[in-house]
């Protein structure tokens, strides 16, 4: 892997809910290189976006290390966190509302580079406007003036990653950014988050549940669960040969047309534990998981190496 853009080591996320402590994210380490996409991938809940904002301390972290571009950002001040932003940021899973309705289009990203003082001159300002719309494919002429009452979803998108790009950031957390998108356009902007990957050597951490969308645009992923990760490595790798009894339930879990595959053969079962305490000294996917034994319910599973940079946390392996 290149230089890592991104670090973590053992970062934590608990909230407090009167009597159980809510491990939103449990201890997560990865890292990820210049240019490169790791995606995040579990069921709605395990953790993805609290991980995601808390790497950018949109959320504060409990515990732990965070690291992006040579920045320890959990020890950052306040105002050394702002400027910290312009090289780490955020295109967020709803594009509807994470845009102020009351401002242009011109407005929306104007108010990036005035924030962080990017342009010399009004002039210079419209400049990287324009040119950074022309970038996600939008019609400066078109769409400077517009107001986002009056755009699609996927021009909406596209208009709050030129708010990113105006930043010329290092690395940018993608929190679903196609899944309220109708199906006919997502592909348009996955695209258009490869083309700038390769034109402006951008890392991502691609969040989502979507093994679909993972497949298409990430080179690593991370599968979540209940705030931890259970199998990592090379995309095809994990998708080809997924050894971590989840994952090869996520992957039953997608439509398929062969009529082989009936209902018993999902393995998944059963539900989400509600009290966290009972996962510290135990494998948090025991409850569910077909193939578990009486050490799944005694003792935590370790991290292991199956090669090709492949890891599973598992008592099978």
């Amino acid at each position: 892997m290149t230089e890592p853009v991104l670090v973590t080591k053992s970062l934590k996320k608990v909230f407090n809910s009167g009597k159980n402590n809510i491990k939103a994210v449990d201890g997560i380490s990865l890292s990820i290189g210049r240019g490169e996409i790791l995606g995040v991938v579990g069921e709605s809940g395990c953790g993805k976006s609290t991980l995601g904002r808390t790497i950018l301390r949109l959320v504060e972290p409990t515990s732990g290390e965070v690291n992006v571009c040579g920045m320890d950002i959990t020890s950052l001040n306040r105002r050394q966190l702002k400027d910290a932003r312009q090289k780490m940021q955020m295109i967020f899973q709803d594009p509807f509302g994470s845009l102020n309705p009351r401002r242009s289009v011109y407005d929306i990203i104007a108010q990036s580079v005035r924030t962080h003082h990017l342009a010399s001159s009004k002039e210079d300002e419209a400049l990287m406007i324009e040119y950074v719309l022309r970038d996600v494919g939008l019609d400066p002429d078109v769409f400077l003036s517009k107001y986002p009452a009056s755009m699609s979803g996927g021009q909406l998108q596209r208009v709050s990653m030129a708010r990113v790009l105006v930043l010329k950031p290092e690395f940018i957390v993608a929190d679903e950014p196609v899944s309220m998108l109708d199906v006919s356009i997502r592909i348009g902007i996955l695209k258009l988050l490869k083309k700038i990957r390769d034109e402006h050597n951008i890392s991502f951490l691609y969040i989502t549940h979507d093994l679909s969308t993972a497949r298409y645009i990430c080179d690593r992923i991370s599968i979540l669960y209940l705030g931890a990760v259970m199998e990592s490595g090379p995309t095809e790798t994990i998708l080809q040969s997924p050894m971590h009894p989840y994952t090869k339930a996520l992957i039953a879990a997608v439509p398929c047309t062969d009529p082989s595959l009936k209902e018993e053969d999902i393995p998944i079962k059963g539900f989400v534990p509600v009290d966290y305490s009972l996962l510290d000294n135990r494998c948090r996917f025991a409850d569910r998981c077909p193939q578990a034994f009486d050490k799944c319910f005694s003792e935590a599973p370790k991290e292991s190496e199956q090669g090709d940079k492949h890891r599973v946390s598992c008592h099978l392996y």
